[in-house]
């Protein structure tokens, strides 16, 4: 299970009072928020229980690993013989990791302007601005190119137990600027896109909850892209693929299908979406831990042209979903949350630098999650758990 229960509401709440509950909109929502968010703030509220971590602390999720030659001698499923060997765990990416600090960083914990609380998706402009999907304030925030925050909006609202209008989100995770500077937001647990001009005016929205059922049927969306013509891509985290909408909305087409691997196609919590210079469509196949690369090859079909496997991404955290951004001369880079760090590919997956370690330091990261280039040469993260965006200049640039 993902979530899990104080064992004292376990043993007392009788079927009865389960079905009283479900009867319940504030009970609903309440589960709503556990069973989707991990958050209890709610279910505190509407059960009268205290759950701060002074009083209860949520469980982590944490992995087991066994040598196989050990586990053989355990029970036989043909993994090794049972002979003791020497062995040893190495990253793959130590000999090209370097320390790199930030140059800069945006935010800071809070709800005014040009604070953060939780930030994830992160764009830049055609004018080199910088919008950040301001997730636990549950609103979008712009920053000119030289770093004052500018506007923000948004406010909460959740579909589920009522209206949420155009311009209100329920932790917007993911976002996207068009090369007519029009704003597309993931808007995540409302199950939709949202569409604005460059300073926030509301334009339109699609989407509703639902299991794939039609192209607009989404569950969880986390990510958005847009090539140069503006059609949008957008990752339907929860239904395991990525749809492909007209700048308006329009259905046009789904990349991916439901799988855990090893085909090429298949998907497993696709999570950020980035398109190419040549646009090609880079998908981080989180749960299969690669990264898959996809081409039209006719107005409505893409198929997978090559994929790399990633030595990360590695739990299934409802929390640490990796992004990714493609630059203007194709290198890839991509955000590691559970390694706290940032990893750059070639187009082809060579790996060629990574950086960064747990802390807050300006050589460190809470946790990172969405990336954007500024320029070939210069790349946005953001740190979620340290409420700031972090600038850095890559080496080996000019």
């Amino acid at each position: 299970n993902r979530v899990w229960w104080p064992m004292q509401d376990y043993f007392d709440l009788t079927w009865e009072r389960i079905r009283n509950a479900l009867a319940s909109p504030e009970w609903r929502a309440a589960l709503w928020d556990v069973w989707f968010n991990r958050d209890y703030t709610r279910y505190g509220q509407v059960a009268e229980r205290d759950f701060s971590l002074r009083n209860w602390s949520p469980a982590e999720k944490f992995k087991l690993y066994v040598r196989k030659d050990i586990a053989s001698q355990v029970w036989n499923y043909g993994v090794a013989p049972a002979v003791l060997q020497p062995i040893s765990i190495a990253d793959p990416y130590a000999e090209r990791s370097i320390e790199l600090a930030a140059d800069e960083f945006l935010g800071g914990s809070g709800s005014s302007r040009g604070q953060l609380s939780q930030p994830r998706g992160i764009a830049v402009g055609p004018d080199g601005s910088l919008y950040v999907a301001d997730t636990g304030n549950h609103r979008i925030q712009h920053f000119d190119a030289d770093g004052t925050a500018q506007t923000a909006w948004g406010s909460f609202a959740a579909v589920d137990p009522g209206p949420a209008p155009g311009g209100t989100f329920n932790e917007p995770w993911g976002i996207a600027v068009a090369p007519d500077g029009t704003v597309y937001v993931a808007d995540t647990w409302n199950h939709r896109v949202q569409h604005f001009t460059a300073d926030g005016r509301f334009l339109g929205m699609w989407g509703t909850f639902g299991q794939a059922e039609s192209p607009t049927a989404l569950w969880g969306p986390r990510d958005v892209a847009v090539d140069s013509s503006g059609r949008v891509y957008v990752a339907d985290t929860g239904n395991k693929r990525v749809v492909v909408f007209s700048s308006e909305g329009e259905p046009l087409g789904q990349i991916g299908e439901p799988g855990g691997g090893p085909l090429e196609g298949q998907l497993d919590e696709p999570v950020g979406v980035a398109i190419g210079p040549d646009d090609l469509v880079y998908v981080a196949d989180t749960w299969n831990s690669r990264i898959q690369v996809f081409e039209e090859v006719s107005p409505d079909q893409w198929q997978p042209v090559r994929e790399w496997l990633l030595d990360a991404w590695l739990t299934n955290s409802l929390d640490n979903k990796p992004y990714l951004e493609v630059s203007q001369d194709g290198r890839v880079c991509a955000s590691d949350p559970d390694g706290y760090r940032a990893l750059c590919f070639s187009a082809t997956g060579e790996f060629l630098v990574g950086w960064g370690s747990p802390g807050a330091e300006g050589t460190q990261f809470g946790l990172p999650v969405g990336v954007a280039f500024e320029d070939q040469c210069t790349l946005w993260v953001s740190d979620t758990r340290n409420d700031r965006v972090a600038h850095f200049s890559l080496p080996g640039c000019p």
